[in-house]
Order: C-alpha cells, then structure tokens, then sequence
C-alpha cells in the first residue's frame, strides 16, 4: 500500500481511539513492518504517533476508571476493594519488589562477566610478568654470553684482538639497545677459568 496523507490521518486518528498499534494496522489495511519503516522515515508522522498513542492510552485510562467507578457505584466488593488498594493510603499493600526470571538471569550474567573480566585482566597481568621476566633472563643471558667470549679472548692473552671484538661489540649494543648507555670502555672483570 503506498504512503498517503490520508492514510496516515487514518493511522494517527485510529491510534487515538485504540492506542495499540496492531489493531490499527489491521483497520487500515498495513503490515506492522511498513508502519515502522514509515516511523523511521518520517519524523512527522513518528510524533504524530507518540502524541495518539498518549492521548489513546489516556482515553482508554478514563473508560477504565469510569468502568471501576460504575462498579463501586453497583456496590460490587471486587471494584471498591481494587479502587481502595490503588487510590487509598490506608488500604494500599506496602510495596514488594519482585524479581523474575529475566532479572535473576541479567544478574548472574553480568556477574559472570565481571568474572570473566577479572580473569582476563589477571592473566595479562601474569603474562606482563612472565615477559618482563623471560626478558631479564634473555639479557642476562647475553651479558653472561659476552663475558665467557671476553673471559677467553683475555685468557688466551691476545690484548689487541680483545680491544678489536670489544669495540665491534659495542657498536652491536649500541645498535640493538639504543635507550641504554653504552658500556664503558673499561674492561670487564676477569673470571676465574678452572
């Protein structure tokens, strides 16, 4: 069915009567899709509808209310007990709330998130560890590695090979650890060979 004006008049007045939107569809002649799609592109019409929905609900509170009254008037015990439980302070139950089903569910899910969550965040926390600690064993390592080289080179008593690598090693380690200050150029400890 193509979009008029009147047929939209038609919608809006319908929704003013009977604020429910199925009912109104069906007395006109649309789908519920093609009445939302036309909500969504049509900001006019969307307040339109909002604005009948209010006054049908409104109108259909004020039949609901007339219709209590006619019963507390016919002294019908069921209207007169309903009405004092809503509108009088002395006869209103205090107020329970209740959880379903739904509520219990949302619940448990996002605790079972916020677990999940404090779970991941501890493992990135281990692992930073473990790679902050794999690192310093890489680097001891490595120090460890150039000074059983140097140990040796000085071992053998070649002094002039040893100043030759040890330069060369430093140009290494200056390139590979840039944020670092080059080592001095005194010469490292001697260890003991046995």
């Amino acid at each position: 069915m193509k979009k008029t004006k009147a047929l939209l008049d038609r919608l809006v007045e319908e929704l003013e009567k009977t604020p429910l939107i199925q009912i109104a569809c069906d007395k006109v002649g649309i789908s519920r899709n093609t009445f939302y799609r036309w909500m969504k592109e049509d900001e006019d019409f969307l307040a339109r509808v909002n604005e009948a929905v209010s006054l049908g609900t409104g109108l259909v509170s004020d039949v609901a209310i007339s219709n209590v009254l006619e019963g507390i008037k016919k002294k019908d015990a069921m209207y007169t007990k309903y009405w004092l439980s809503h509108k009088h302070p002395d006869f209103r139950r205090p107020y329970v709330h209740r959880i379903d089903a739904d509520d219990l569910l949302l619940h448990s899910r996002l605790l079972a998130e916020g677990a999940q969550k404090h779970k991941v965040e501890q493992q990135i926390a281990n692992s930073r560890g473990y790679i902050d600690e794999e690192m310093s064993r890489r680097q001891e390592a490595e120090v460890d590695d150039f000074m059983e080289k140097w140990d040796h080179i000085v071992a053998k008593g070649d002094e002039e090979r040893a100043k030759v690598l040890f330069e060369k090693w430093k140009k290494e380690y200056e390139t590979q650890v840039p944020d670092t200050p080059p080592p001095d150029n005194k010469k490292p400890r001697k260890k003991n060979w046995r």
